[in-house]
């Protein structure tokens, strides 16, 4: 079905209505399919401020017959309202349009029509005003055609890309509809990669009095009709991405709730695990990583750039492992449920040599960025057993930061022989061994407020490399070797002897281990 052109009426057609096949185009050629959308006589010198888009203009030149000049003016000032036209009766009071004032309207475009002198200003009104008014209200009743067609695709649960492709073919257009991260939400056709041009015009697009991105069309030009239908599509897609953002805030809040049950009870058994996950869409063979952020408040608050930009991450993440992970806030810290495929010697053949990093590897520059976050990771799980990897990561960041306080990110497996230790401590007592070993380092430190324990640690730790020690202590090495040199007047022990090495990195590790206890 086709039909009319519902820009409005042009100059073109104007000309051919009854009224005016007496009328007669003086300049201005280039200009007839300029758009009238208003009628108005003016018969005063100063119109400027009045001066409307798509006006055309009817005088008879009275108020500047004594300055003709005002005539050229006069296109100039349409020119700059981007109005349709000049319709001039000359003979009563200027006789012969100025050939400056054609030249004029040839330049901008504005055509000047000679109107015969006996067709009164009504007449040429109400026929005008009668062609605006009709294609106005066959534009209103497409409106509503429209507003109801994609009304129903929303209310039948056609899917935002059935309504993305109505919509492209409404503009006749590519469309987009980009999200805040400049993710692709919809296009038509699908999968056509966006890049922003001049080319292009966007409309912003909200959800509860909130933005959550711009609907993209691909040219820079839309008639009336298309501009209906942008408004349309706009409302259209607004409820399509409401519902989209209710389902989701569904899944998440009962996925929420299914992860709190996983870290508060240790006695889930592994099938109702398995069933409530995989209704959940967590697939039971996927393994898991249980990360905890520790840090101050407003860096989890709703909005903040650095939930944000960790969300990000680990949804872009995910989904080139083809994985669903989760971010929990949890009291004053986050919990990072963090999903990935299992590796069994046949799957590795699609990743080659490419086997994706572990979790903490992922995060890691993104996390040392932000120097008062903390965060540590428990070993490798399945769904069910993710109250022990929950366990791993707490214990991760308890036993790290005893061990190095400057360190941000603490994974269990570097930790795991320290825990081991803090729980023989149980059954077996290490404080004389202590005391008898780094008794009067401990002294020296408590008396002198100086960090010679901490020091041998790290010493012993990289294997006796004073410019690595220094580095974890953020000192000068020579500051290195001179506690050295004072530890071993103050212990007397062959720090070149393996077992004594082994002694002294025991009972410092147990020692600062127990500080926190």
């Amino acid at each position: 079905m086709r039909y009319m052109n519902l820009n409005g009426v042009t100059v073109r057609e104007l000309l051919k209505l009854p009224i005016l096949e007496q009328a007669k185009l003086v300049s201005g050629e280039k200009g007839l399919d300029r758009v009238v959308r208003f009628v108005d006589i003016m018969e005063v010198p100063d119109i400027k401020n009045w001066l409307r888009e798509g006006e055309l203009v009817l005088t008879t030149g009275y108020s500047m017959r004594d300055d003709l000049a005002l005539l050229t003016e006069l296109i100039k000032h349409l020119a700059n309202a981007n109005a349709a036209g000049v319709a001039i009766k000359p003979e009563r009071f200027i006789h012969d349009i100025p050939q400056e004032m054609m030249d004029m309207s040839n330049l901008y475009h504005i055509p000047i029509i000679q109107l015969p002198i006996g067709i009164p200003y009504i007449d040429i009104t109400y026929a005008v005003m009668d062609q605006i008014l009709d294609k106005q209200a066959v534009l209103l009743k497409r409106s509503e055609e429209i507003y109801k067609a994609l009304t129903n695709l929303v209310l039948n649960n056609s899917g935002i890309q059935v309504v993305a492709d109505n919509v492209a073919d409404l503009v006749k257009s590519s469309i987009w509809v980009i999200g805040k991260n400049g993710d692709i939400l919809v296009s038509s056709p699908p999968q056509v990669p966006y890049h922003p041009s001049k080319n292009t015009r966007y409309w912003e697009v909200t959800v509860d009095k909130q933005l959550i991105g711009k609907f993209v069309v691909g040219k820079e030009h839309l008639d009336d009709l298309e501009l209906v239908c942008v408004e349309h599509a706009r409302q259209v897609f607004s409820l399509e991405l409401m519902r989209k953002k209710i389902a989701e805030d569904t899944e998440l809040r009962l996925r929420g709730n299914f992860f709190e049950e996983l870290l508060m009870s240790i006695s889930l058994p592994q099938q109702d695990a398995e069933n409530k996950g995989r209704q959940l869409g967590l697939d039971s063979e996927w393994i898991w990583e249980i990360g905890i952020v520790e840090g101050e408040g407003p860096f989890f608050e709703y909005g903040s750039s650095f939930l944000l930009e960790l969300n990000q991450i680990i949804h872009k993440e995910s989904a080139n492992r083809k994985v669903r992970s989760h971010v929990h806030l949890q009291g004053g810290q986050l919990v990072l449920f963090l999903a990935s495929v299992k590796i069994t010697e046949d799957s590795k053949k699609p990743y080659g040599e490419l086997i994706p990093k572990g979790w903490s590897e992922v995060l890691h520059p993104f996390l040392k960025k932000w120097s008062a976050i903390r965060a540590g990771f428990g070993n490798k799980c399945f769904l069910w057993e993710v109250h022990r990897s929950y366990s791993e990561a707490k214990r991760a960041i308890h036993i790290g930061i005893r061990l190095n306080k400057d360190q941000q990110l603490f994974s269990f497996d570097e930790f795991e022989m320290y825990h081991l230790l803090l729980k023989s401590s149980d059954y077996v007592q290490f404080d004389e061994l202590i005391h008898k070993k780094i008794g009067k380092l401990c002294d020296y430190d408590n008396e002198n407020g100086t960090e010679l324990v901490i020091t041998l640690y790290h010493y012993l730790a990289t294997g006796g490399s004073l410019i690595e020690a220094a580095s974890r202590l953020y000192i000068h090495r020579n500051s290195v070797k001179y506690r050295m040199d004072r530890i071993n007047e103050i212990i007397d022990s062959d720090m070149g002897n393996a077992v004594n090495r082994f002694e002294y990195y025991v009972c410092t590790v147990f020692y600062l281990l127990k500080q926190g206890v």
